[in-house]
């Protein structure tokens, strides 16, 4: 699913996945922008962890070359075929990834360092998007 965000636009995603429990949710609240990993099986308490992308303000001071406030971005929220992993694109650049098999999350900001659902951080792997090069599902 390919759609068009407008940083600092208040933007909700989602995607849930047909075949296992869990779903996605990109939001940019105006202020910040975060993706969320869910599982539906959890009830009211379905995030199971967050991943900050990034803050509006800080992009306003210090623009990155792949992402500008004034320059539409092209988001897709992609499953791998199992559909325990779900990635989240930025103009074509993969920056956030939850592995709900192995309770891991991972995003290029690695913030929040690490939580509950994943202690071993957030830090970012290669390894992590590597269904993206064969086996994906776009939702």
């Amino acid at each position: 699913m390919h759609q068009t965000l407008h940083v600092g636009a208040l933007t909700v995603i989602e995607t849930f996945a047909d075949r296992t429990p869990y779903g996605a949710v990109l939001e940019d609240d105006g202020e910040v922008a975060y993706f969320y990993g869910l599982d539906t099986r959890r009830g009211d308490r379905a995030v199971v962890d967050s991943l900050y992308l990034y803050c509006v303000s800080d992009l306003e001071q210090h623009p990155r070359e792949d992402l500008k406030i004034e320059v539409p971005c092209d988001v897709e929220i992609v499953w791998s075929e199992d559909q325990e992993r779900v990635a989240l694109l930025m103009n074509g650049r993969a920056e956030a990834v939850f592995d709900f098999a192995a309770k891991r999350a991972f995003c290029r900001s690695n913030f929040p360092a690490a939580s509950d659902w994943s202690p071993s951080g957030h830090a970012w792997d290669d390894r992590a998007a590597d269904f993206l090069e064969g086996g994906r599902a776009e939702e």
